[in-house]
C-alpha cells in the first residue's frame, strides 16, 4: 500500500454498526458527531442530513444511521476511509459487501432512479491530494429498500467491468481494476437507471431511510464465517 500509514493498518473486514458515535464525538466543540457520525460517513444533500438513531436496528441492533431527504438532489450515504483518521484505502477486489436498507417515511424519487451499491477512489493511486481527480462506479444490479422491515443486501464486488456503471470520472483512463484496488469510498446511492455520467443527480428525494449493519472488504472465509455466526477475524468496527 503507497501510504504514509500502512505500516499501521491490519487488512480486515470493516464493519459499521452504528449504534454508537465515535470517540471524537466526545472532544470539546465536536458534540455534534455524537448525532452525526460525519467522521466515518458521508451524505448528500445537503450535506450529511443523518444521524444516529436508536429505536431498533437489523439484527436485534439498537441503532442504525438514518438519513432525511427534502427534495433532494443527491441521495446517498457512504463510508469514508479516506476520511478517516488516519485515512487509508481498501483493495475490495472480488471481496464481499453487505448491509441492511429501510425505508422509514416514505420515499419518493423522480421516475427512473434506483438505489445501487457504488464505489469510488481518488486518482491516482488512491491518495487525496493537490489536482487529485475522483472515479466513481456503481454494481448494474439495484439494491431492495424494505417496507416495514430491514432488507438485506449482499453484494460480491467483481472486478468485471461488465457488471458496473462508470457513473463519474475525470480521466477515462482510470479503470475499475485501480478503483477497486484503491476504494475509499462505498455505499448506496440513487442513480438513474442505464445513465452514465451525471446520473446521480435530479433525484428529487423525499422521505428518510435507514441504514444499518454495514460491512465490508470481506473475503470468502469472512462471509462463511458471518454466516456461520462466528466472529469476524481482524475487524474493524466503527
Amino acid at each position: 500500500m503507497d501510504h504514509p500509514n500502512a505500516d499501521a493498518f491490519v487488512n480486515g473486514p470493516v464493519v459499521h454498526h452504528f449504534d454508537s458515535c465515535g470517540w471524537r464525538g466526545y472532544r470539546p466543540g465536536a458534540k455534534e458527531m455524537q448525532q452525526i457520525p460525519w467522521d466515518i460517513c458521508a451524505g448528500q444533500s445537503p450535506l450529511d442530513p443523518m444521524w444516529l438513531a436508536s429505536d431498533g436496528g437489523a439484527e436485534g441492533s439498537s441503532g442504525y444511521l438514518a438519513q432525511r431527504a427534502e427534495a433532494s438532489d443527491e441521495f446517498y450515504n457512504e463510508s469514508t476511509p479516506t476520511w478517516w483518521i488516519p485515512g487509508r484505502y481498501y483493495d475490495l477486489r472480488d471481496t464481499w459487501c453487505s448491509f441492511y436498507l429501510k425505508e422509514l417515511e416514505p420515499i419518493s424519487v423522480t421516475e427512473g432512479y434506483i438505489p445501487y451499491l457504488f464505489i469510488a477512489a481518488y486518482m491516482p493511486g488512491g491518495l487525496p491530494r493537490p489536482n487529485h481527480r475522483l472515479s466513481c462506479w456503481y454494481l448494474r444490479e439495484p439494491l431492495e429498500v424494505g417496507k416495514g422491515e430491514w432488507a438485506f443486501n449482499e453484494r460480491r464486488l467483481v472486478n468485471d467491468p461488465a457488471r458496473w456503471v462508470n457513473y463519474h470520472s475525470a480521466d477515462p483512463g482510470d479503470t475499475l481494476d485501480e478503483v477497486l484496488a484503491h476504494c475509499g469510498f462505498i455505499g448506496w446511492m440513487y442513480l438513474q437507471s442505464g445513465i452514465g455520467t451525471r446520473g446521480y443527480t435530479g433525484v428529487n428525494a423525499t422521505g428518510v431511510i435507514g441504514w444499518d449493519e454495514m460491512r465490508f472488504n470481506m473475503t470468502d472465509d469472512d462471509r462463511a464465517d458471518l454466516q456461520e455466526g462466528r466472529p469476524l477475524r481482524n475487524a474493524l468496527v466503527l
